[in-house]
């Protein structure tokens, strides 16, 4: 497990966000083509977060990145690592390739397409950018059929409770963190809502705190399965490939 503290982070909260965000990226080799998803969602309600101190925490940040404005590539960039390294424990944790999947802040991470190509084919995707949403339309592309890209902020998600049976997170908790902790809380009560008894929470984190995760992902409501510390597949494949920590766990047939 890290050693962060927090005295650490009140000190620097800024540079170190953007050191742990840019060190531990992931350029994925091939960029893919386009694609109009459907959605069934209502409408959703986005907040701009631009009073953040920190440019990962704001919309804007966002929007630019995706619109080829921003400092990192637009077409297709990816946080951590990519599909090849986190398929083994995504394979592990989610077995069942009919499971309904929910990736949040997809923008134009081509990693939900490697798991679409691996036989999870049913997939909700969002970002709380409207230029997120059209690159991730664009890498899914029209042969992907069945997925669903919707315009959303995952602290008021348009969908119906236990509406999915796993979420698939490369850093976007991190940034929503970034943002503001009782950002963060709301999403994490919002996953809490929408994911079904039994369902998982995939979560590759850099940056928020181990105690802030433990505190959010309620003991009552979620059992953990991994705790950022270093962890096997079955094949042996370690966490440490994955560029940053991975956390899960599993939402309780009776949690409240």
């Amino acid at each position: 497990m890290r050693n962060l503290t927090p005295a650490l982070v009140a000190a620097a909260p800024s540079p170190l966000c953007s050191r742990l965000l840019s060190h531990h990226a992931y350029i994925p080799r091939t960029a893919r083509s386009s694609n109009s998803a459907q959605c069934a969602a209502k409408n959703a309600v986005v907040s701009s977060d631009e009073e953040s101190p920190v440019k990962f925490g704001r919309k804007s940040y966002w929007d630019g990145m995706y619109e080829g404005t921003g400092d990192r590539p637009a077409e297709s960039y990816s946080w951590y690592c990519g599909w090849d390294e986190l398929a083994p424990f995504w394979t592990e944790l989610v077995p069942d390739k009919g499971a309904r999947v929910l990736v949040p802040g997809t923008g134009n991470d081509v990693t939900p397409c490697g798991v679409y190509d691996a036989g999870w084919n049913d997939i909700t995707a969002f970002d709380y950018s409207e230029a997120g949403v059209e690159r991730a339309r664009k890498l899914f592309g029209e042969r992907r059929r069945g997925v669903d890209v919707v315009h959303a902020d995952a602290r008021d998600l348009p969908f119906e409770e236990a509406s999915f049976d796993a979420v698939l997170d490369k850093g976007t908790l991190d940034a929503i963190y970034i943002a503001g902790k009782d950002s963060f809380v709301r999403a994490v009560r919002e996953f809490g809502r929408v994911v079904s008894p039994g369902g998982v929470y995939v979560c590759v984190s850099s940056v928020v705190l181990p105690d802030d995760l433990y505190a959010a992902f309620s003991p009552s409501v979620w059992e953990i399965i991994h705790d950022g510390s270093l962890a096997f597949a079955p094949d042996g494949e370690a966490t440490i490939d994955l560029g940053s920590e991975l956390y899960s766990w599993r939402r309780r047939q009776n949690g409240g």
